[in-house]
């Protein structure tokens, strides 16, 4: 038992403390309107960046990508243009240069990112930006954001709605690599080699997107010749601009050259459109696709590859009713292909599978260009037995 003195002294003590602090207050709603994303990531930049931020530094941007399809669509170039507009105000010491030859060369700093729609919510999108030196070759800053603004329109540009195969190659997902690196971490090394190339191709593509077919044949051509430019956004953007200019015979080497690099990559997916519920082509493009499916039947015959024909659908209908339809469809391009070239019949050079739309890459049931990627056809080398 405590001595009275002692006890009342407790007692007094404990009526003098202070009463507990109060719990903070909850955290602001975030902004998730497009500029409020815009502003957020930026500004996380600046504030990973310190006083880099304000030091005078050249950069470029190498435009948005979706990250599903690798596609620049309405909706990325949209926050591409608040993003670069938002720039000079949020960190005025970036000297933002165009995304050409020139600005490759001269930039040390590289902006990238990607814009990725979420499923579980309509409407609602992450941005991504990330800032490489390409000096030190290290991912210096990088920012996430939610987004939820009115909503956004994902049909892909001219040049990737228009273009025959999908173009998501390795360059492409250096690129998406590269925006999701961990700061400090090293960017995708090829990605980083391949800038100069990318902005004479980014050159190429608003030629063509502005209907310059001249210019984007001359700037795909150019970019063809070098090592780095052998990718399928190149011979797609060769076959598109010389079909525009009406040079059908080298449209088809051009895409002789997306069959055979596709194959050797395993990496050959055309949007093939059929009519809904049907394995008949859509509209007027059946010699086209024939031309197509001929020269993919010369380029496999001519490597000796096995190949599994993948049919695949949009995500409208019954699970079941989709994946029996890819399947036929699948089975018409094998009977194509074997039409061409006979050999290909033999053994189990050609196989076929019906995915429906398990594999959706896009995934909005649209039925239009929006999601054409999700009515392709894709050519899977197997090993032969």
């Amino acid at each position: 038992m405590l001595p009275a003195g002692l006890g009342l002294a407790l007692l007094l003590a404990a009526c003098a403390a202070p009463p507990p602090p109060l719990p903070p207050p909850p955290p602001p709603p975030v902004n998730e309107t497009l500029q409020g994303a815009v502003n957020s990531v930026l500004l996380d930049i600046a504030r990973q960046l310190g006083a880099q931020a304000a030091s005078e530094r050249p950069a470029v941007f190498d435009p948005l990508l979706d990250s599903r399809s690798g596609q620049q669509t309405q909706a990325t170039a949209r926050v591409q243009q608040v993003l670069q507009a938002s720039l000079a105000q949020v960190m005025p010491g970036v000297k933002l240069l165009t995304f050409d030859a020139a600005g490759a060369q001269d930039a040390r700093w590289l902006f990238n990112g990607t814009l990725a729609a979420q499923p579980a919510t309509p409407g609602a999108y992450r941005l991504t930006v990330a800032l490489s030196d390409r000096s030190s070759g290290l991912v210096v800053a990088r920012g996430v954001a939610p987004l939820r603004d009115e909503p956004l329109d994902e049909a892909p540009v001219r040049f990737y709605s228009d273009s025959p195969a999908l173009v998501r190659d390795r360059a492409v997902q250096g690129y998406i690599d590269t925006t999701e690196k961990p700061v400090g971490q090293a960017a995708d090394a090829l990605y980083l080699e391949q800038i100069p190339t990318a902005a004479l191709l980014n050159e190429a593509q608003e030629a063509y997107n502005e209907e310059r077919w001249d210019r984007a044949l001359e700037l795909m051509s150019t970019a063809a010749q070098r090592d780095d430019g052998q990718q399928l956004r190149t011979f797609n953007g060769l076959y598109l601009a010389n079909m525009k200019l009406g040079r059908t015979t080298e449209a088809e080497q051009a895409f002789g050259k997306i069959a055979a690099l596709g194959l050797a990559t395993s990496n050959l997916a055309v949007k093939i459109l059929f009519r809904p519920g049907s394995t008949d082509f859509m509209g007027d493009d059946g010699p086209i696709y024939a031309m197509w499916l001929r020269q993919i039947a010369r380029a496999a015959q001519g490597s000796e590859l096995c190949l599994n024909i993948v049919g695949h659908t949009s995500k409208t209908g019954s699970e079941a009713v989709n994946r029996q339809l890819s399947l036929r469809r699948a089975q018409v391009m094998r009977e194509r292909l074997v039409r061409d070239a006979p050999s290909l019949g033999r053994g189990q050079r050609l196989r076929t599978e019906g995915k429906g739309w398990e594999e959706a890459i896009v995934g909005t049931g649209t039925d239009d260009l929006r999601d054409a990627l999700d009515r392709r056809v894709e050519f899977k080398v197997l090993g032969c037995t």
